[in-house]
């Protein structure tokens, strides 16, 4: 075969390989992606369980990466902390590794079968409910017919002078191997196909024992630096499980090349002169990545309180996370409906009770705060809504007497009416922080009229007194009407002002008047919870349930 035809043929191998999985990742996680979330979620609390998950979950992904990133979202979003979610990192990258033995086992009839089977699956969409399945199989076809490739011609390519001198180089300096790996890794952005790549190499020939292990532990390195750089990111509490994953190839490699070392000194200089490897080259190799794979999550469990303290050193919490986090809403609260129906409820209050805080910073003066603490701020409000969406959702699947049934919904609609009014309070902030000084009087107005209907708002809702909430929707009632007068007040100097304060005007004002709706609306619906037998019966049958919960 011309030398042209095997590089190609080398190359297309290798594209094949990669797009292979890129596909699996891709379209296994679709299929299965939620039945993961809520495994991992549940899995959490039981080690030996977690430690099946995250096997399960990294053969699905193909990444330990991909799992430790949505991992630390689950802990960002307040579902799991960082203790239950480490075992669950740690053996996902011992389920990617499994896929190791496909660059050994006989599969290439079967992986021409499944390119056929799939790839008409696939070309006219049938069946409909299984076409992710169906496109996870053809990638996965694509990488076994890819890695066969690769390893047909890297033994053509074995017996050119130059490329058997370039393996010679490299296999003869250990070192050289472990940058090797590294470098590849960073390049083709996947360890798991520099590992395939090295495991099928062993098999021919090319690759020996010790130099298989020098590429495996490099990749793991390349690995870790990928790791970092995709999630630098994240930040405090949720980074501790992106440090948890850089360092576990780290760690793995610390472990590995002491034994590694020792071997060496005891069986000679190469692991094949062991007794126990009278076994093929290229089971050896696939018997390593695995091995590393499963002695490095088995160390770090074994040490699991310690190794969280090191990542939590690494990755201290921020000043502001724990503003970020819900209160009273907890994976441990049961499934009392109606407790976590009151304990949503403290949550909601907790978070109006947030708003005014908009006004206070217009009222000081916005050019003086500082633009990423109120980002922040932002933020924080928003994780916490999304618990209580979370939580709301969750009931919904549930039995419900009608009563839970009616509050649950009116709750839902106020959680919207929150979020639009949080909105609503943060682009007024936004419109008035550098407002004309012309106009700071109209800044004034606004923000004292909407810190008034908040508090108004907060009282009612606090002490769930229905006089204040009818108050808050007698006061905006009016709103409209006063907040014209207002607009063409000012709009009335239009002349003397420049066009950009004259949309800064029309802006707040407009922002304003739907921050008003909004709280209309909320003290209306929560008027009628008050006011139906929901909320009577409910706060009657579970006083004490709800303290002992929040408690």
């Amino acid at each position: 075969m011309p030398l042209t035809e095997v590089l190609m043929n080398c190359f297309a191998g290798l594209g094949l390989l990669f797009v292979g999985i890129k596909m699996v990742t891709s379209n296994l996680g679709a299929v299965v992606g939620d039945h993961i979330r809520r495994g991992m979620a549940w899995a959490s609390a039981r080690n030996s369980i977690a430690v099946l998950v995250g096997a399960i979950s990294g053969f699905v992904a193909q990444s330990g990466r991909t799992t430790s990133f949505i991992m630390a979202s689950f802990v960002h979003a307040g579902i799991i902390d960082v203790r239950r979610a480490l075992p669950i990192v740690l053996w996902s990258n011992f389920g990617c590794s499994l896929v190791i033995f496909a660059a050994v086992f006989p599969l290439h009839l079967f992986a021409l079968f499944l390119l056929a089977a799939a790839g008409a699956c696939v070309a006219f969409e049938r069946p409909k409910p299984l076409l992710n399945a169906a496109t996870a199989t053809f990638g996965l076809a694509l990488m076994l017919f890819g890695l066969k490739m690769t390893a047909t011609t890297a033994t053509l390519l074995s017996g050119l002078d130059g490329f058997s001198s370039l393996v010679s180089v490299i296999g003869a300096s250990l070192l050289l191997s472990f940058l090797t790996g590294f470098v590849l890794t960073l390049i083709a952005q996947s360890h798991m196909s520099i590992m395939l790549i090295a495991v099928a190499f062993a098999a021919k020939g090319i690759f020996g024992p010790d130099q298989t292990l020098m590429v495996i532990c490099g990749s793991q390195a390349g690995s870790s630096a990928i790791t970092y750089l995709t999630g630098i990111h994240f930040r405090g509490v949720p980074r501790q499980i992106v440090i948890a994953q850089i360092a576990y190839s780290l760690a793995g490699i610390a472990i590995v090349l002491p034994l590694y070392a020792l071997m060496r000194l005891t069986a000679g200089p190469s692991l094949l002169a062991m007794p126990v490897t009278k076994i093929s080259a290229g089971n050896l190799a696939a018997l390593l990545v695995v091995a590393f794979n499963f002695a490095t999550p088995l160390a770090l469990t074994l040490f699991l309180p310690a190794y969280q303290r090191l990542c939590a050193k690494l990755s201290p919490p921020l000043d502001d996370e724990e503003f970020a986090q819900p209160q009273f809403l907890h994976s441990e609260t049961g499934d009392n409906v109606t407790v976590m129906l009151m304990l949503a409820e403290q949550e909601q209050l907790r978070l109006l009770r947030r708003l005014p805080q908009y006004c206070e910073w217009l009222r000081d003066g916005a050019e003086q705060n500082d633009p990423v603490a109120v980002e922040r701020y932002f933020g924080a409000f928003v994780h916490v809504g999304a618990c209580i969406e979370r939580a709301q959702s969750a009931l919904m699947s549930k039995v419900m007497a009608a009563e839970d049934t009616e509050w649950l919904l009116n709750q839902q609609k106020r959680q919207q009416m929150l979020t639009a009014l949080h909105d609503a309070c943060h682009e007024l902030y936004q419109e008035c922080r550098d407002i004309a000084s012309e106009s700071r009087s109209l800044r004034s107005t606004v923000v004292e009229t909407l810190d008034t209907l908040l508090l108004t708002l907060i009282e009612g809702m606090a002490k769930r007194n229905v006089e204040e909430l009818e108050l808050a929707e007698t006061m905006t009632a009016r709103q409209g009407s006063a907040m014209e007068r207002v607009r063409k007040k000012y709009l009335a100097l239009a002349e003397a002002m420049p066009e950009t304060d004259r949309i800064q005007i029309l802006q707040a004002t407009s922002v304003f008047e739907r921050a008003a709706w909004s709280v209309r609306n909320f003290a209306r619906l929560l008027h009628d919870n008050l006011a139906g037998p929901a909320m009577a019966a409910s706060v009657t049958k579970t006083d004490n349930s709800t303290e002992t919960a929040m408690a």
